[in-house]
């Protein structure tokens, strides 16, 4: 499954489908009426009514162009230990496979772009080797925002504790002591095509990243969206965002932004087939995925 934006190709790299949240706890503003109003289009690709948790795909994006390869976000990883994520816990997925069957090995990866440095986006920035956690990418500039970086270091010099700091410390901390780091503004562009934008809520230094190529448009939005009800549902908030209301502004503005680009949202959690276009309706938003021929009217 390879879309095109411009000139570019993007591919998305899937580890795996998360089922570890129940609705109503990851959405706390929503309540059993308004999961029943979205049900009869979530279930069963989206949402599981027997248990009732979400479902939520594990994956990266790779972005071919100008002869670079770029992957955003890196999921969970292998092996590692999330003591508050019994899930992530010492995974053993195919990953770099599905990264070899869309034509790359970690050696031919130009850049890591991560949107935020939260646990299931940082994950394959390293795995171990010799009993020592390495840059998976050994090739790759490792861009990190600056903002961002600055709030995690200084949770880990706390001594905070977490999965995110669990992450922080085995899959940033080795790919800054290896030297392969960029830290940069949030109004970096990266080779000419990716303009990072600030998209503060979930994080302090969340950011969006942009392809944009030629009058063509396309959205790399990390956690600014979780999930295809959120379109309909701007105001849910999950449980994670460290400013939930930051993040319901954030996320209606790119949520705009998109409808008006007629752009393509690349979001880092929606189940195949993952990429969306964003249309308004009324005072709200509507979304067909870029396979489908109808949108969804929630």
């Amino acid at each position: 499954m390879t879309f095109r934006v411009g000139r570019a190709t993007v591919t998305p790299i899937v580890e795996m489908v998360d089922s570890s949240f129940d609705v109503l706890r990851f959405f706390p503003l929503a309540t059993e009426a308004d999961i029943a109003a979205h049900e009869h289009w979530m279930a069963p690709h989206h949402f599981d009514p027997a248990s009732r948790r979400i479902l939520l795909s594990m994956h990266s994006w790779l972005v071919e162009t100008e002869g670079k390869r770029i992957l955003i976000d890196g999921c969970v990883g292998n092996g590692k230990v999330r003591d508050a994520r019994p899930d992530w816990c010492n995974l053993s997925t195919a990953f770099l496979d599905r990264l070899a069957e869309a034509g790359a090995t970690p050696d031919d990866i130009d850049y890591v772009l991560c949107t935020h440095l939260h646990a299931d986006h940082v994950g394959w920035n390293t795995r171990l080797i010799d009993g020592r956690w390495v840059p998976t990418f050994p090739n790759a500039t490792y861009v990190f925002g600056r903002t961002e970086h600055a709030f995690w270091q200084a949770e880990h010099e706390k001594g905070a504790r977490g999965p995110h700091l669990q992450a922080y410390r085995d899959s940033v901390l080795p790919i800054l002591e290896a030297g392969r780091a960029l830290v940069v503004d949030e109004d970096h562009v990266l080779e000419g095509v990716l303009h990072l934008a600030p998209a503060p809520g979930h994080t302090p230094g969340h950011v969006a990243v942009w392809l944009r190529c030629g009058p063509e448009a396309g959205a790399f939005t990390g956690d600014i969206i979780h999930h295809p009800v959120q379109v309909f549902h701007p105001e849910w908030s999950c449980m994670g965002c460290i400013d939930p209301a930051t993040a319901a502004l954030t996320r209606r503005r790119l949520l705009a932004q998109l409808a008006e680009a007629e752009g393509v949202l690349f979001p880092g959690h929606f189940m195949a087939p993952h990429a969306a276009r964003i249309a308004t309706r009324g005072d709200g938003f509507a979304f067909r995925f870029l396979c489908e021929e109808a949108e969804a009217d929630g």
